[in-house]
Order: structure tokens, then C-alpha cells, then sequence
């Protein structure tokens, strides 16, 4: 029964042979010579296939995949001229892309956050505004038409410095708190049920002179909050300005400028084994590393400034993760404003007579305290003051982008490194004999070269692109490191739950400093002198290259035995006779 099988595979194996070769009689000899380069060609998206020779041939003009003028004449091969251009096109758009696939994840997660940080905090601001005018209409009768525009203004005010423009919170909490007084003097006089009308000067002036009356009518409040509003809104505005920069990173060494001598490096790494028909010989690994290292060592001119600047965002959580929470701030800001008007009726005695002389309108007012309607007189503060700790989802999502960022460190290091590691494009032996060297399938024999070698030994053309991102980077680390020296931050850890009782300082923080201060070596870290002056004379080219997913194709599932006996051989043969019916039907 084999036997009779063995012959069934035999005879319809010739026959099926014979009618393809009927089909196309040029098959047997596109087998040979460049038939498999040119198939190679077209998969890739290199180019047409008429670039690329039918057959190996001699082109004295090749000058990157081998000398051809001083190469034997009776060695031939698979490239031409044009096709070898085309591979250096190919070797770009292949490294652009590498890079980009290389750097998309953690692009995408900082951007997505960014959107979400600043869609939560608009939520947070918007939400604040409607619990504190709530507040003022059911709890101190102060109407939308009084109140609204202010309220308005001062949340206005909160937007825009988040978007980092020049804002004084200091002046916006005053702003507020003067035109909420006149008001609340009002409600202070009606607490007897005395009948009062304020003239529209008599309100202007106890707007305009609310900060001259003695004592402050609000207390340190207003100052208190300006304070904590500074810091916290400080920390949002840095936290998405690092961010953003970070982004901008990324975005820079996507597209930095490649030199003619990286390209044709990576055009020998890559393509050149297709001149010798070896389409399925994988680079070798000390081949790739040293072709991938010598062109991307440009990148370690920001790998400092990268580092450091991570780091930096780290400090930037941890104060966060104390009271400094923007979202946490904003959620309380309507409580300590119920606390500060309500410090401002039960204690109208102390400054009633002070009012009354800067303003006039002199109304006997009773000593006893006055408090707001429904509100029982050991209350310290309104009822809805929002009681929430800091965390939630956004700072799990804060923690979440920070672990991230801290596997990105030395990522401009070691970028050649991850490149090179890929298994399923370079043969991972150093030591292997089948594998592309440069020249021929064998053994890479060059000694491996690192990063700071390379730095040392060689005199890069650095893109100008990266000079200038490595000042900005450098000049946001410092910056950071300006204010949270600043913001005594030791300090504040040892007093976590303190909410009111710390002074505002001498007016707005301001972030231009005569003298920096800072012991932190990690986020400084050194950057040599061997950058200073680098790239000078480069011209920045701009790429507009289209980035693709990268895909890889699933290997097909393993067959199963077929069970031994004559129906799997009946089986088989049947296919075949089909097979070949169907050919003779094309025919």
C-alpha cells in the first residue's frame, strides 16, 4: 500500500511539473538569477522592479554597497546604480521608522495624559465655580446678578494662569473678596432685621476701601488661599509644561537630520546583502551595533538633560502627593471661601467702627455675632465644604505616566542597543557564520565599539535640532529646580496637614531668581564639553515621512500527522488529481 502511494506522489508530481512549466515557460529561469531580489524589491515598497537586473550584472557607478572600480569585472551582481539609491531611500525610511515605532508608545500615553489633565482640571474649575455660587445665593443671599460676574472673572483668572500666562493670584482673591464685601456688610446690618439700602457709592466705596479697613475684614484668608492656589496651581502649570516639553522631545529626534555617512551605513546594514542574493540572511549583531551606535550617537547630546529632567517630573509628583494637588485645591477653595465670610460675620465688631469711618453710613450694629441662616453657631465652616483626600483616578493616572517615564531614562542611550535587539531582523549570535558581515554571509570580525568610545574617538555632526532641544531641557531643569528649592519643600513634609495656619509670603511667587541653589546631583547630572559647538554649520532638514504600525506575520500553525492507511493517501491523491485539472483548465 506505501509503495502504491509513494508511486501516486511520484507520477502526479511530474505531471503537475510538467503543466506549470507549460503554464509559464519562463519559470525555470526566473528561479535563477535576481528573480528572488526583485520579488524581495516589490514586497518591501523599495521601488519598481525594473530598477533591479533579470540577471547578476557588473555597474561601475556602485560606490555603497561595494567599490565597483576597484572589484573584479567578472563579478557580477544583483544591484544597479539606480537600485542601489533606492535602497539608500529605503534605509532612511526604514530607520525613521524604527525610531518612531521605538518612541510611539510612550508619546502617545504623555499626550493622551495631557489632554485628560487639563479636560479633569476644566471639570474641577468648572465644577468649584457652581458649588461656591451655589453657596453664596442659599447660604448669604448674595443674588447671580451680584456675584456672577466676579465669581466669573476670578475662576477666569485660575484658567488662564494654568495656561501659563502672567496671572496675580494675589490680586484675583482680592478682587473677589471686594466685591463679595459690600454685600456681606449689608447682611451684617440686616442681622438685627434693620432695614438697609446701600447707595451705589456707598457700595463702591466699601469695595474699593475693603483692604484699608482694620482689621481685614476676611483675616489672613484671603492670603492663605492665595498662597495655597500659587502652589498648587504652580505644580499643575510645571507638570504640563515638562510634559509637553517631553513630547517635544520625542517629536525632535523623530525627525532629526540624518547624515549621508549614517545612511549609507544603514543602506549596507540592511539592503546590500540583496546585491549578493542573500535576501534571507539576517545582519549581524556586532554589525548592527556598530553601524546603529555610529549613527545614533548624536542622541546621547540630550541623554543628560532627558535624565535629569525625568527626575524632575518625580519631585514634581511627590509634591503632588502632598497638599499641593491642583484638583485637590480647587475641590476645597469653595469651603475656604465659606470660611473666610464666615470669619468676616463674627467679627464685624472688631472693624465696624472702621468701616464706618472710611465709608460713613453709621448704623447701630449689635456685638453680638451674626452668622448666616441655618447655620449652627459651632460651625467653623459652610456645609458644603468638599471633604476629599488627595488621590483619586487622575493621580493614580499622574502615577501610572511617571512609572513610564522612569523606564524612558538613558532611552537615547540605548536606543542603537534596542534596535539592534530585535530578533526577528538581526541574527542575534555575535559570533555566528550566517549572518550578513557587510561584505559576505560569515562571522562580523570588527571590534564592537560603545557609546562613549564612539563620543571620544569620533567627531560628530550633531543636528542643530538637538543643540537647541538640549538648551531647553536644560533650562526647564533649572527652572524647576529654581522654585521647589523655593517652596521649602522639606518643610512642607514635615507639616502635611496643615491647611490655614502658614503665612503668605511677600507678595505673588515669582519664578525669575538671581541665584540657584541645589545640592541635587541626579537631576543635574554632567554634560561635557565635548557638545559645545557641535553641529555648527549642519542645516537642518525637515522629513515629513509617514510612519506605519509595524506588523508581523503570525507563523502558520504546525500540521498534524495524517494517520497512516490508504484513505490518507487517497486523500492526497484526489487533491492532486484536481489540481491538476484545474491547470489544464487555465490552459
Amino acid at each position: 500500500m506505501a509503495k502504491t502511494c509513494l508511486r501516486q506522489y511520484f507520477v502526479f508530481f511530474f505531471l503537475w511539473t510538467f503543466y506549470v512549466s507549460l503554464a509559464d515557460p519562463d519559470s525555470g529561469s526566473q528561479m535563477t538569477g535576481c528573480h528572488r531580489v526583485k520579488q524581495a524589491y516589490l514586497r518591501e515598497h523599495i521601488g519598481p522592479a525594473s530598477l533591479v537586473p533579470s540577471e547578476p550584472i557588473y555597474d561601475g557607478d556602485i560606490s555603497i554597497c561595494f567599490n565597483a572600480a576597484s572589484k573584479d569585472k567578472s563579478e557580477k551582481s544583483c544591484c544597479s546604480k539606480a537600485s542601489e539609491l533606492s535602497y539608500v531611500t529605503a534605509a532612511e525610511k526604514f530607520l525613521r521608522k524604527t525610531i518612531h515605532t521605538k518612541n510611539a508608545y510612550l508619546k502617545k500615553l504623555v499626550m493622551d495624559h495631557i489632554v485628560q489633565y487639563e479636560e479633569r482640571l476644566e471639570n474641577v474649575i468648572q465644577s468649584s465655580y457652581n458649588r461656591t455660587s451655589q453657596l453664596l445665593i442659599d447660604l448669604y443671599d448674595i443674588p447671580p446678578s451680584a456675584h456672577r460676574q466676579p465669581l466669573k472673572d476670578f475662576y477666569q483668572d485660575i484658567r488662564t494662569y494654568l495656561k501659563m500666562k502672567h496671572v496675580s493670584l494675589y490680586g484675583s482673591v482680592n478682587s473677589l473678596f471686594d466685591s463679595l464685601f459690600p454685600y456681606l456688610y449689608k447682611y451684617i446690618l440686616e442681622g438685627k432685621n434693620i432695614s438697609v439700602t446701600l447707595s451705589p457709592e456707598h457700595t463702591e466705596c466699601l469695595k474699593n476701601k475693603r483692604q484699608e479697613i482694620i482689621p481685614n475684614p476676611f483675616g489672613p484668608l484671603p492670603y492663605n488661599i492665595s498662597h495655597i492656589l500659587n502652589k498648587a496651581l504652580s505644580t499643575a502649570k510645571s507638570y504640563m509644561d515638562v510634559l509637553t516639553l517631553l513630547v517635544e522631545a520625542i517629536n525632535t529626534t523623530d525627525q532629526m537630520t540624518l547624515t549621508e555617512k549614517c545612511q549609507h551605513a544603514v543602506t549596507r546594514l540592511q539592503y546590500c546583502s540583496h546585491c549578493q542574493q542573500e535576501i534571507d540572511t539576517k545582519p549581524c549583531k556586532g554589525f548592527c551595533l556598530n553601524s546603529m551606535r555610529r549613527c545614533l550617537a548624536q542622541l546621547s547630546v540630550i541623554s543628560n538633560d532627558w535624565n535629569g529632567l525625568i527626575m524632575s517630573v518625580g519631585r514634581l509628583q511627590a509634591w503632588m502627593a502632598q497638599k499641593y494637588d491642583a484638583e485637590h485645591t480647587l475641590n476645597k477653595l469653595d469651603g475656604k471661601l465659606d470660611t473666610a465670610i464666615m470669619h468676616a460675620l463674627t467679627t464685624s465688631e472688631k472693624y465696624i467702627n472702621s468701616t464706618q469711618q472710611i465709608c460713613g453710613f453709621r448704623t447701630p450694629i449689635s456685638s453680638k455675632q451674626v452668622l448666616p441662616k441655618n447655620i449652627p453657631a459651632s460651625s467653623s465652616s459652610g456645609p458644603l465644604k468638599i471633604k476629599r483626600e488627595i488621590g483619586g483616578e487622575m493621580y493614580e493616572k499622574i502615577l501610572e505616566v511617571m512609572k513610564e517615564l522612569l523606564t524612558s531614562l538613558k532611552m537615547f542611550d540605548t536606543i542603537a542597543d534596542d534596535i539592534c535587539d530585535q530578533q526577528i531582523f538581526y541574527d542575534q549570535d555575535i559570533n555566528s557564520t550566517q549572518c550578513w558581515n557587510g561584505l559576505t554571509k560569515g562571522r562580523y570580525t570588527e571590534v564592537v565599539e560603545d557609546i562613549p568610545t564612539l563620543l571620544t574617538r569620533t567627531a560628530m555632526v550633531i543636528d542643530p535640532k538637538l543643540v537647541s532641544l538640549k538648551d531647553k531641557l536644560a533650562a526647564m531643569r533649572v527652572n524647576l529646580m529654581t522654585r521647589y528649592s523655593d517652596f521649602d519643600y522639606a518643610r512642607d513634609r514635615r507639616q502635611p496637614m496643615q491647611s490655614d495656619s502658614f503665612k503668605y509670603g511677600s507678595g505673588d511667587y515669582s519664578l525669575h531668581h538671581d541665584h540657584l541653589q541645589t545640592d541635587d546631583e541626579d537631576l543635574y547630572g554632567s554634560s561635557g564639553d565635548m557638545y559645545s559647538g557641535s553641529g555648527s554649520g549642519s542645516t537642518p532638514v525637515i522629513f515629513d515621512v509617514t510612519m506605519e504600525d509595524t506588523r508581523y506575520t503570525a507563523l502558520p500553525p504546525a500540521k498534524k500527522p495524517n494517520p497512516a492507511g490508504g484513505s490518507s493517501c487517497l486523500t492526497v491523491s484526489l487533491a492532486t488529481v484536481l489540481m491538476v485539472i484545474l491547470t489544464l483548465t487555465v490552459l
